[in-house]
């Protein structure tokens, strides 16, 4: 596995819980097909939403089976796939520009912009950093992640799990030292890892597994991606947004 720089830091899943566009003022439920409800925690209880409502402060945001939701802000436009959940934050949080995906399918089209700070989607085993793109990010149940991006490029590391595994590190060492315990190697010292990045550009996919190991880009037919009714769905959207957007 090829080991990228550190320092730079999501894309479609099912079922999801994650931090991102930020519960601005300006998020707002631009369309519901099916059932769509918000909630104040992962479990509820939930509410009804539908096509106007506007967005606000810590929620959580779900889909049931045949059902799709899309929302809008000043960063761009975030779907979701059926049975889906999901997490926005208020702008007070200092993770407002970021998402965390348990597992699920949402399809992301984030505006370009000048900023230096990147927007990230999290899954429990990968994060991946834009400015400006069209990409998909799968969270499996078995904690593994998928990264396919459709225009621009993608970095994705293996940050979560390095940090989780570093953390779980400091713990034994700490506890070994409160019970004055001799300590045997390798928790003498701590030595924090360092997590990789691989960046993924156009028509391109890499894969995280529930450890932390991050795949070489891997190339994707767009062509055999279209026949899927999810991708199809999307593209089609994008393509009249971007219509729109020629005509203002």
């Amino acid at each position: 596995m090829k080991k990228l720089f550190v320092g730079l830091i999501f894309i479609v899943f099912a079922g999801i819980a994650f931090y991102v566009f930020a519960g601005e003022s300006s998020s707002q439920v631009s369309l519901c097909e099916g059932k769509c409800f918000q909630g104040k925690s992962e479990n509820g209880p939930w509410k009804a939403v539908k096509a106007g409502d506007k967005l606000t402060g810590d929620i959580y945001l779900k889909t049931d089976e045949d059902s799709r939701l899309e929302v809008k802000s000043e960063k761009g436009t975030i779907r979701l796939a059926p049975k889906t959940v999901f997490k926005f934050f208020s702008l007070k949080k200092k993770d407002d520009n970021s998402v965390m995906v348990s597992i699920g399918s949402v399809w992301a089209k984030v505006k370009k912009t000048t900023d230096q700070k990147k927007f990230e989607v999290k899954t429990k085993s990968a994060v991946a950093g834009v400015r400006g793109t069209v990409f998909s990010v799968t969270a499996l149940m078995d904690e593994s992640s998928i990264i396919k991006v459709y225009e621009g490029e993608v970095g994705v590391n293996n940050r979560p799990v390095v940090d989780r595994k570093n953390k779980e590190e400091e713990t034994k060492l700490a506890e070994a030292k409160k019970e004055r315990k001799e300590i045997p190697p390798p928790f003498k010292e701590v030595t924090k890892k360092q997590w990789e990045e691989m960046i993924a550009k156009a028509m391109q996919m890499i894969k995280v597994s529930a450890e932390g190991d991050i795949s070489e880009p891997i190339a994707f037919d767009l062509e055999e991606e279209k026949k899927d009714d999810w991708v199809a769905w999307n593209m089609s959207l994008d393509e009249k947004e971007g219509k729109k957007e020629e005509n203002k």
